[in-house]
């Protein structure tokens, strides 16, 4: 067996390597509590290890390189809803005394291999899976000394196993019917063809809302309007990072000196490969692929390849993406069409450290002024600036004109383990495509009612609640008008009075126009109108339409038969899953959770 092993290192290696990793996630986290800096978070008071969640986070980094602040910051917060969800589960299997057995345990490696053993050649016999092999191998004791092995019987005793034991326990009260199955079937199989007439919604005018309504109905129903997540709103002030004249003609220059360097002897494809800012043509010496007819790239460069001879390089020229120096490999004519094919070095104009420096040192200025108590609109217009107020964001959120922007949410929703700072604005925090200063204007405790909040959400369904009863009461009052249609242009829609009248094909679990997608209004719609007659109007939140069911169109007995027994066969498994989703997600949003990544991270 150690000949064996000392044979395969590679494979153990690979193997060991998965198995730490599923460890580290999510083995015992209180047995890692390590580090005596303040947690990541805590989960009902329940700490979750900051060093834990490093490594994590280090590992999944290194896997995907290249990613964006705004991509990393995702990630981040994914991963600690991640280790949130485990430590509820944990606690939960932990209350429900659920444990995995070494018979239940066995069962699993025999009859679901780890990951990519299949694939393993050690395991193949003529390119296929060979199970006896891997039989044989789990028979040898010495196998569950190896130390991936150790830690794959880890994931299957802390994570796999009861695991399944929860889905399972969980999906126990699922006991679908014949009679639900039937129900089912006939909302996705009966068809319907009809006329649908909706109001033109663009044709009537939106209707003012009074105020008084808007009180009413916060009033009425407080519970709509409850704010699920602290929001925070900010005032900023912020400047499009663009490059400079300088950075411009300092790309230029650039341009010209590695042209230079090319007509004194240097090889172009190298000088491609080292300098290009196009990764795509960069490795392959700057070539673009295949001879190329007219009309392919963007008008300046198009012009200035086929304007070259055979072998020609062109100076520096300018186009959206930047400068290039082009060369012509050759051109031909190819069904009557010239055809160039070409190869460039691509130079992106981009705004240097220089000219942020001075853009930042503007609202540097803007800062200064505002921690010495002047005005923060003042500031930023005395230094040519506007300032502007945010839409209300939550922790991870982004101001919509200037997308995500790291640090923002660690100055808007202040962690009272973090050090104290009384300054009235952030630091000066950018992206890719802005750098911005900001002073915050309001906040918005989770669990709180708010009327301003509330006010915009409120008048938008009051508003559309009007229109839309004044569509249904047109539609109403034109109902003659609309039944004298009968047949319908093929190609196009009819009109009549400010109403579009559609020939379409519905069903339950299907989309009908003005009503939407699988909804209670297209359920009731279909179930009480009358074969044969105009019905309605049935209303959306958005629109109300009139409809005429032509024809309805129901599975035969024996198609009948036969759906319902797929359906049953479906229906424990998808409720089970369902009934474990839902259960996690309550818990979740349950449970008291605290973050404290802006401790560590920017973000």
């Amino acid at each position: 067996m150690l000949t064996w092993i000392s044979e395969n290192a590679k494979w153990v290696i690979y193997i060991s390597i998965a198995g730490i990793a599923a460890g580290l996630l999510f083995m015992d986290m209180s047995a890692l509590q390590i580090d005596k800096r303040p947690p990541v978070g805590t989960v009902d008071g329940e700490k979750l290890s900051y060093d834990l969640f490093d490594i994590r986070m280090r590992q999944i980094q290194s896997q995907q390189p290249g990613l964006s602040n705004e991509q990393v910051a995702k990630m981040r917060d994914d991963l600690f809803r991640s280790f949130v969800q485990q430590q509820l589960k944990e606690k939960l299997l932990d209350e429900l005394k659920i444990t995995a057995s070494v018979y239940e345990m066995n069962r699993d490696l025999r009859t679901n291999p780890p990951q990519g053993m299949d694939q393993e050649p050690i395991f193949q016999t003529d390119g296929v899976f060979d199970f006896a092999k891997y039989e044989e191998w789990l028979a040898n004791p010495a196998t569950y000394n190896l130390p991936f092995m150790r830690e794959y019987e880890n994931v299957l005793k802390t994570i796999r196993i009861p695991d399944k034991q929860l889905r399972v326990l969980l999906g126990a009260g699922i006991h679908p019917s014949t009679l639900e199955a039937k129900y089912k079937v006939l909302r996705n199989e009966t068809k319907y063809e009809l006329l649908n007439a909706q109001g033109d919604v663009g044709a009537f005018e939106d209707i003012s809302v009074l105020q008084s309504s808007v009180d009413s109905l916060f009033n009425a129903e407080p519970d709509s309007f409850y704010i699920a997540e602290d929001l925070a709103k900010v005032r900023y002030a912020a400047i499009p990072i663009v490059p400079s004249a300088r950075d411009i003609e300092s790309t230029h220059e650039y341009a010209k000196m590695l042209l230079a360097q090319i007509k004194e002897g240097a090889d172009f494809s190298d000088v491609a490969r080292s300098n290009s800012d196009d990764p795509g043509s960069a490795a392959q010496g700057g070539e673009l692929g295949d001879y190329t007819p007219h009309g392919r790239w963007v008008k300046e460069f198009d012009s200035t390849a086929f304007a070259l001879d055979s072998g020609e390089i062109s100076e520096p020229i300018r186009t959206q993406f930047g400068y290039h120096i082009i060369q012509s490999l050759g051109k031909r004519i190819e069904n009557g069409e010239e055809q160039v094919k070409a190869r460039h070095i691509l130079f992106s104009i981009v705004a240097t450290s220089e000219t942020i420096d001075s853009l930042e040192a503007i609202l540097t200025n803007i800062k200064t002024e505002v921690d010495a108590n002047k005005d923060f609109e003042a500031a930023a217009k005395a230094n040519g600036l506007e300032s502007k107020t945010s839409n209300w964001f939550k922790r991870g959120g982004e101001v919509l004109e200037l997308g995500h922007i790291s640090g923002l949410s660690s100055f808007a929703f202040f962690n009272p383990l973090r050090p104290k700072d009384n300054s009235k604005t952030s630091e000066v925090l950018q992206n890719s495509n802005w750098i911005a200063i900001f002073e915050k204007v309001d906040n918005l405790p989770a669990g709180s009612r708010n009327l301003n909040f509330a006010q915009p959400k409120i008048e938008e369904t009051l508003k559309a609640k009007a229109k839309v009863n004044a569509i249904a009461n047109h539609l109403k009052s034109h109902l003659n008008k609309i039944a004298a249609v009968d047949v319908l242009d093929s190609v196009s829609k009819h009109s009549v009075e400010k109403v579009i009248i559609d020939s379409v094909s519905a069903s339950y679990e299907g989309y009908l126009p003005g009503i939407g997608y699988a909804n209670p209004e297209l359920y009731g719609a279909l179930s009480s109108a009358k074969e044969g007659e105009w019905s309605g109007p049935y209303t959306s939140a958005q629109n109300a339409v009139l409809i005429k069911i032509l024809k309805k169109s129901i599975p035969d007995e024996e198609t009948l038969k036969m759906l319902i027994r797929d359906e049953l066969s479906m229906a424990w498994q998808y409720g089970a899953f369902s009934a474990f989703n839902d259960y996690m997600r309550n818990l979740e949003s349950g449970a008291k959770i605290v973050n404290n990544l802006d401790l560590y991270y920017r973000e």
